[in-house]
């Protein structure tokens, strides 16, 4: 590498080893010379089993392109196990003591040998329970200080923050900044299963779906929990789909499914195909994998679809 090279071209000409065009990956770096807070960025999907896999691999793409990515994970409730008396007298509830929380730990998932490319996975808990504080169901009110003192711990040191919450159903309107929907596809819907038109051989096929009509499936399949939620509306910057089985359309149909995503005001940023669920259950991808250049490759664009949504949308907003 020339020696006497700037902090954002040796940034550019990495990106630019991954596809990324280098006069684009220039720009982007040289804005990101200045100071400026990272995004904290919040995934939600109606279930999260199968997704760790795809947000880690997502955090690496970023980290080999020359970001600094925390992955901000929460630790599991200890509570729980402590309250198992739940049955009896509030009077003896209060006097169960919660078990010790588990200590926070910090690994390294990655790091560049010779830039700032690093990934970083730190796993403490998120809330704090107070026995002696009961809500109006006579259970431990909680507060989310831990979180928010973790997340202004690190905002200096990263260029952004993915948090990895127990549950990715409902937003997190206190710390995240940037919210975008993972949305998980078992059967895609190509063909509508309610009617069916005779086929050759005598067998039935299902009536087949125009793109848009597959988008509307989709969005109520898996996306119900976003749209039939109490809470209020949260701004979405971007959707993301995995697919658990392989799509039985091609790419002209997946763009008309994306063009009806974002008529309806969800950003689409890339489909992603797991295969038939082969990876471990809340696992992030293995350490080899992450120092694969061709695993990491893979999701690269959608990483820089990700990061240019991320870009366009001002840190700080609701």
């Amino acid at each position: 590498m020339p020696k006497n090279q700037s902090t954002a071209a040796q940034t550019a000409r990495r990106a630019s080893r991954s596809g990324e065009k280098y006069t684009e990956a220039l720009r982007r770096a040289q804005s990101s010379d200045k100071p400026s807070a990272p995004h904290v960025l919040r995934f939600l999907a109606e279930s999260s089993g199968n997704l760790h896999y795809l947000v880690g691999a997502i955090a690496a793409a970023w980290a080999h392109s020359g970001q600094r990515v925390l992955l901000l994970e929460e630790a599991q409730d200890c509570w729980r196990w402590t309250m198992s008396d739940v049955g009896r007298s509030r009077s003896r509830r209060r006097d169960i003591e919660p078990a010790t929380p588990p200590e926070p730990t910090t690994s390294t998932l990655w790091a560049s040998p010779d830039g700032p490319g690093l990934l970083i996975r730190h796993t403490c808990m998120w809330q704090v329970r107070h026995a002696s504080l009961e809500s109006d169901r006579g259970l431990p009110r909680t507060d989310r200080s831990p979180l928010t003192a973790a997340v202004a711990e690190a905002v200096d040191a990263y260029d952004v923050i993915v948090l990895v919450p127990k549950y990715w159903s409902c937003p997190d309107r206190e710390n995240a900044t940037a919210h975008v929907v993972v949305g998980e596809i078992d059967i895609f819907p190509d063909t509508d299963c309610r009617t069916a038109l005779p086929g050759p051989g005598g067998e039935e096929r299902g009536v087949p779906l125009s793109p848009e009509q597959s988008a509307a499936v989709l969005r109520e399949r898996c996306l119900d929990f976003l749209f039939g939620s109490p809470h209020l509306p949260i701004v979405l910057d971007g959707m993301i789909w995995q697919s658990n089985g392989d799509l039985p359309v091609d790419a002209d149909y997946l763009a008309g499914v994306d063009r009806d995503m974002d008529r309806a005001g969800l950003r689409p940023l890339g489909w992603s195909l797991a295969g038939r669920l082969p990876y471990p259950h809340r696992q992030l991808p293995e350490p080899d994998q992450l120092k694969d250049p061709d695993f990491v490759a893979r999701y690269q664009p959608i990483a820089r679809r990700l990061r240019s949504a991320l870009d366009a949308s001002p840190v700080g907003r609701s």
